[in-house]
């Protein structure tokens, strides 16, 4: 009797250890990101604004920043990435420029990782091989481009501020 009494036992911790894992997802965003507390109005008047500043390398549920009626434009980045560090002030100046483009930055860095973070939980089901990854998202705010071909955007969008 008492072993399978132990067994139960064990059996229940097993279950109550796996469900408290499950309810801790690399991919649940984190709340309490000090952007999550700015108003609305404010969020959706902000040209740049950078998503997890505050907690570098954690989940954004980016969803949540999109503007409706603009562009967003989404760039997951490295600090320890040059390239993403060249085009940073080109992006600022973007979202000064064109009042119809959102840009939002998620830095996929925790802060102990030195070099570009690949196993950060903010890369999660993205999929993301090369940095800085972009998504662009239509003024419906609906998915339109990412990867490749929202980089190559982000390219046409950041030559035209030179003519």
């Amino acid at each position: 009797m008492n072993a399978r009494l132990r067994a139960m036992a064990c059996l229940s911790a097993s279950v109550f250890v796996l469900t408290m894992l499950g309810a801790c997802s690399k991919d649940e965003p984190v709340e309490d990101l000090a952007v999550a507390k700015i108003p609305v109005a404010e969020l959706q008047s902000t040209g740049y604004l950078p998503l997890n500043a505050d907690k570098p390398g954690t989940f954004v549920e980016v969803e949540k920043y999109l503007v409706p009626g603009k562009y967003t434009l989404v760039a997951y980045f490295s600090p320890f990435d040059g390239v993403f560090a060249g085009l940073e002030p080109r992006l600022v100046q973007l979202a000064q420029a064109r009042p119809d483009i959102a840009v939002r930055t998620v830095n996929i860095n925790r802060p102990e990782v030195q070099g570009i973070d690949w196993q950060s939980p903010v890369l999660g089901d993205l999929g993301i091989t090369k940095l800085p990854y972009f998504q662009i998202f239509d003024p419906a705010q609906s998915l339109r481009a990412q990867a490749r071909p929202a980089y190559e955007q982000v390219a046409q969008w950041v030559q035209s501020l030179s003519n």
